[in-house]
């Protein structure tokens, strides 16, 4: 989490105090009793351009092979616990002896504060080692990184619990490092966050404890085993975030946990194993007012959608619009066709559903739905939508995905639109992956998924976006393939030398020369149908209620590509 050491850190007292939250909406629980992996549609490991190297530490990233499991059994007292364990490794393939391998599971969907948001975990750093734990930190926290401030130097909002291995030792002083970033750089004076350690009377890194942070628009209070330890009501973070478990080695721009006793090693023999332990994990909303659905055709049920085949889209919409191959269509009533979901499917609204699947051109695009709806600068929106592929046309197993997002329009009609690294995205934009054909984990068929998104309206804001995005990923051996007939051979050769091949130059051609399996106009690659798409505004207020959920946004096709694979970041050592 926090990657700098700040002097003269404040050890804080501890104070008696209990949680005064009631009538919650629970937004996740998960009590990792499955076996197997974690649900790959809840949880992920950080995307390459989320900055996956911190301190000195490489954190896994392929889905295929490096989830955390779920369902292991370890003592718990008297008991026995379910947990799922993520793993620091001194040994790593990756750079052996110069790097270790540690992990990073952070939640698909982001949570937006409202009224109140409580995130809450039983956990603890594996005792089995304790003796050689410093230098090693698990950490459990909210964390977003969106923006550039006016310098140029990008941000975060972040809420952590941070349990480092050189307070849990035999002997340490078992505090606990709290600390809360609220527009705060990665570098420079202001990087340190309001970090404090804690000091809890009979507190225990290395036994399981409950460890629980309430965040209002006021405050951070955070509390262990039901006692309030700290509060903050100043800098308050209002982004919303994902919520985050990590287990790393910091470096030694972290002073409070880094330890050169702990080092890499070369030989895999001499491997040693570092592991925190999650009993469970809950969200919960609380003093939340939660709108009506303020979309028109939720369930994509009727032909109330226009093709998006010109410009002269007002601000303000209120229906919905469709692009490339984006299609409202029916169900499956008879259970014959195998391309369309049926009432086996539970189609949540039983009437409808919007059908997109790939442009089928030689480039990188996208189809896709989306609607516009009213909104000024500081409201919270969420939206949600239910997304089935179906086993007869899947994109399980192919190159292509799903998503859902959320976007922000001037007046003009101008998606607003900021540089991180150099890179243009939407403005507080947001972006929720859905089903994606590349990850072998998320191989479900003839069942509906939800995602959930949320956003916070930046400045200048006229209207908030919905948007619904089947995305086609065109490998070079597709895009070489110019005429789309399944085989790159002499006849792309002309096209490409006539120059009908687009960006495809010779070079291309003689790479790809003789490969089969390009996708074409004909291609399988697979359809995605969505459902019960919503979208909510989140307001504070003095009673919870209970929450609908809301979805996502989209820009232009072209403007999503760029956006996807860069809008959300990391923490990134300096």
């Amino acid at each position: 989490t926090t990657q700098k050491f700040w002097p003269g850190l404040l050890i804080i007292g501890l104070a008696i105090s209990l949680s005064n939250v009631g009538n919650a909406q629970v937004l996740l629980r998960d009590d990792f009793n499955d076996t197997g992996i974690v649900n790959p549609f809840v949880w992920r490991l950080p995307f390459e351009g989320e900055g996956t190297f911190v301190g000195r530490t490489q954190f896994r990233g392929n889905p295929a092979t490096d989830l955390p499991l779920q369902g292991i059994s370890v003592a718990d007292g008297a008991s026995t616990a379910q947990v799922a364990e993520i793993h620091l490794d001194t040994f790593s393939p990756i750079d052996p002896g110069n790097q270790f391998l540690g992990t990073d599971l952070l939640s698909r969907r982001n949570f937006a504060r409202g009224g109140g948001l409580a995130f809450e975990s039983r956990l603890r750093l594996d005792p089995t080692n304790a003796a050689d734990l410093g230098g090693v930190l698990g950490g459990f926290f909210l964390f977003d990184v969106t923006r550039e401030n006016d310098a140029g130097d990008l941000v975060r909002d972040e809420i952590d619990f941070e349990l480092l291995g050189n307070q849990a030792v035999p002997g340490g002083n078992q505090d606990i490092l709290t600390n809360v970033f609220s527009e705060d750089p990665f570098t420079g004076p202001d990087a340190a966050g309001d970090g404090a350690f804690v000091d809890v009377a009979g507190l225990d890194l290395t036994e399981f404890q409950t460890y629980r942070v309430e965040w209002t628009p006021d405050s951070v209070e955070w509390f262990v085993n039901g006692t309030s330890i700290r509060t903050v009501t100043t800098d308050i973070p209002d982004d919303p975030q994902e919520l985050h478990f990590n287990i790393w080695a910091p470096d030694t721009d972290f002073a409070a946990a880094f330890n050169a006793a702990l080092q890499p090693t070369a030989d895999a023999s001499l491997n040693q194993r570092f592991t925190t332990q999650i009993d469970y994990v809950e969200v919960e909303r609380f003093n939340t007012d939660v709108s009506a659905n303020l979309l028109d055709n939720a369930g994509l049920n009727t032909s109330d959608v226009t093709t998006l085949n010109a410009p002269g889209i007002p601000i303000i919409n209120n229906q919905w619009f469709a692009f490339n191959n984006a299609f409202q269509v029916g169900i499956d009533e008879f259970g014959t066709d195998p391309n369309l979901p049926d009432a086996d499917s539970e189609t949540p609204t039983g009437l409808g559903l919007g059908l997109t699947f790939g442009p089928f051109n030689t480039n990188s695009d996208a189809s896709g739905f989306f609607q516009q709806v009213a909104a000024s600068e500081g409201e919270e929106f969420e939206a949600s939508a239910n997304l089935l592929t179906a086993s007869g046309d899947s994109i399980v197993g192919t190159e292509n995905f799903t998503q859902i997002a959320l976007s922000f329009l001037d007046s003009a009609g101008n998606v607003l639109q900021t540089t991180i690294d150099g890179a243009t995205v939407d403005e507080n934009g947001r972006v929720v992956p859905l089903i994606d054909g590349r990850d072998p984990n998320q191989n479900t068929e003839d069942e509906f998924i939800e995602g959930v998104v949320s956003a916070i309206a930046p400045e200048d804001t006229a209207a908030v976006r919905v948007s619904l995005f089947f995305i086609q990923i065109v490998d070079p051996i597709d895009a070489s393939d110019v005429n789309d007939d399944g085989v790159v051979d002499a006849a792309d050769f002309v096209v490409i030398r006539d120059g009908g091949g687009g960006d495809q130059t010779f070079a291309d051609f003689v790479a790809n020369f003789g490969d089969t399996g390009a996708t074409g106009p004909n291609g399988d690659d697979g359809a995605a149908f969505f459902d019960n798409v919503s979208l909510v505004r989140l307001t504070d207020s003095t009673t919870a209620t209970v929450s609908s959920l809301a979805i996502p946004e989209p820009s232009s096709a072209v403007l999503l590509l760029l956006g996807v694979m860069s809008l959300s970041r990391s923490r990134r050592s300096s």
